[in-house]
Parts: C-alpha cells; sequence; structure tokens
C-alpha cells in the first residue's frame, strides 16, 4: 500500500511538472522568439533568412502574380438586338445602334433581312446622321434579289464607342434589322 501511494504522489508531482512545462515554454515562445530571429532555409528563392521575411516575401510574391492574372482577365457581354423598322429605298438609319464598352474587343455581325423585300445595301457608321460618308463597313447588292446583307467588324476600343446601323431596301416595307455578337470586356481598368 506504501508504495501504490507514493507511486500516486509521484505520478502527481510528473504530470503537474509537465504541465507547467509546456506553459512555460508556450509562454516564453509566444514572448520572447522574434520571427525575424527564427531561422528560415530559403527554398523558394524568396531571398529571405528568417521567418518573418519568408512570410513577407510570400504575400509580396502572390501579390505580384494575382495583379498579373487581373491584367489578362476579361468579361463577356453577349450584344443582341432585332428589330422590324419600315424600310426606304434611299440609305437611312434605321434607329438601331450598338454601344460598345469602354477598354472591350468586341465582335459584332450585323444584318438586314428580308421581310416584305430584299435589302439592297447595309452601312454600320459612326454617326447617325452621316451614314454613308461615315462607313466603318458595308454591303451592297444593287438590283440582286438576296434574303439578307451583312457586315461583320471586330474592333477594340478605349472609350465607349457607338455604332449606328444605316440600311437600303428595294421598296418601302417593314423589314428586320439586328445585330448579334459580343465584347470581351477587360476586368482591371
Amino acid at each position: 500500500m506504501k508504495n501504490l501511494k507514493k507511486n500516486k504522489k509521484f505520478i502527481i508531482v510528473l504530470i503537474l511538472a509537465v504541465l507547467i512545462s509546456v506553459t512555460s515554454s508556450y509562454v516564453l515562445a509566444a514572448t520572447l522568439i522574434n520571427s525575424k530571429d527564427v531561422v528560415y532555409e530559403d527554398n523558394s528563392n524568396l531571398m529571405a533568412d528568417n521567418v518573418q521575411d519568408a512570410i513577407d516575401g510570400t504575400c509580396t510574391k502572390i501579390d505580384t502574380r494575382l495583379s498579373g492574372i487581373e491584367d489578362n482577365l476579361y468579361t463577356i457581354k453577349q450584344m443582341k438586338d432585332y428589330k422590324y423598322i419600315t424600310t426606304t429605298t434611299d440609305w437611312s438609319y434605321s434607329g438601331i445602334s450598338v454601344t460598345l464598352p469602354a477598354n472591350s474587343c468586341c465582335g459584332i455581325y450585323y444584318y438586314a433581312v428580308w421581310a416584305a423585300n430584299h435589302p439592297t445595301g447595309i452601312i454600320v457608321s459612326d454617326s447617325p446622321t452621316i451614314g454613308p460618308d461615315h462607313s466603318l463597313a458595308s454591303s451592297v447588292t444593287p438590283g440582286i434579289s438576296v434574303g439578307h446583307v451583312s457586315v461583320d467588324i471586330s474592333e477594340c476600343t478605349t472609350e465607349e464607342t457607338t455604332r449606328y446601323i444605316w440600311t437600303k431596301y428595294y421598296d418601302e416595307s417593314s423589314n428586320g434589322i439586328g445585330y448579334n455578337g459580343f465584347c470581351a470586356i477587360k476586368y482591371k481598368q
């Protein structure tokens, strides 16, 4: 019995000693050891020889990489519209325009289709008042009966830009005009 009581006391003293040792080591480490004083072996080319510089170098490297990724991100925006309008035999602005976002690259298909009469031409202009003289692209089929005329324009913008659809038809009537495409807009502006 005596040995058992001695062993119990020894075990309790041992447990208390371990707890005091662990607690004091933790407190000392938290208060006395500076991360700048802990040696770091540089395997990642961070140019650091202590833990604090390695942490700072890693954060800087991640920030630089994220900035590089953001410079190459784009948001895709669908550009689409179609309307029936009363067309004329002379060049006229159809009333349909598309505004291309700033800092974007766009590919747009502009078209005029046959509903009551065939189109003889389409112009995409940068003006709603002067079409043929400000033509960016055109498709003209004089005297030929076709179902549609169209133009494709791929362009990049630095500022918000509006394009206007001008048409010309064989006869005055209700016909369809529209555009379809997309713009890739730079994420980081």
